[in-house]
């Protein structure tokens, strides 16, 4: 952060905060929405609440953190901070999202591609967290998003 002023950092710190948030916000909406569309899909009864729907939201916020406070940073370790979210909030995913495995094994058969559609949607809603909150915090830090040709980001083979 060579050459930045104590306003800047103040400034970028309030953006990561901010994209965070906003990506917390929208990717733990849609994973709620998604939790109850896959509960419901497995012949469940969908019984979810709004402490608990706003437990969700601060969790994906915080996991978002990483891609947020990488977002002003340069384009490698903004890829970096996209697979740190995504690697955590996937794990988080993996490890309690599929704790009732025995509720989607034991749905019936006519609704298993259904499932299936539902969890791969999931997945790219966790993939897409990093990129939100780097672009909300980019736009929140004043910083215009980069353009494609400018500083391209590394190849991932």
């Amino acid at each position: 952060m060579a050459g930045m002023t104590g306003r800047r950092v103040i400034r970028v710190l309030a953006a990561a905060l901010g994209g965070a948030v906003a990506a917390g916000v929208v990717v733990g909406g849609a994973a709620r929405l998604l939790m109850s569309l896959i509960t419901i899909a497995a012949a469940e009864e969908s019984t979810f609440t709004l402490g608990g729907s706003l437990g969700v939201v601060l969790v994906f916020t915080v996991l978002a953190a990483p891609a947020a406070l990488t977002a002003t940073a340069p384009a490698a370790v903004r890829v970096g901070g996209r697979w740190v979210t995504a690697a955590l909030t996937g794990f988080g995913v993996a490890t309690t999202g599929f704790s009732d495995g025995a509720a989607i094994i034991l749905a019936p058969d006519s609704r298993m591609t259904l499932i299936a559609i539902l969890v791969v949607g999931f997945g790219a809603v966790v993939v897409a967290e990093g990129m939100l909150a780097q672009y909300a915090a980019r736009r929140l830090a004043g910083d215009a998003p980069r353009p494609a040709a400018a500083e391209p980001e590394p190849a991932l083979a």
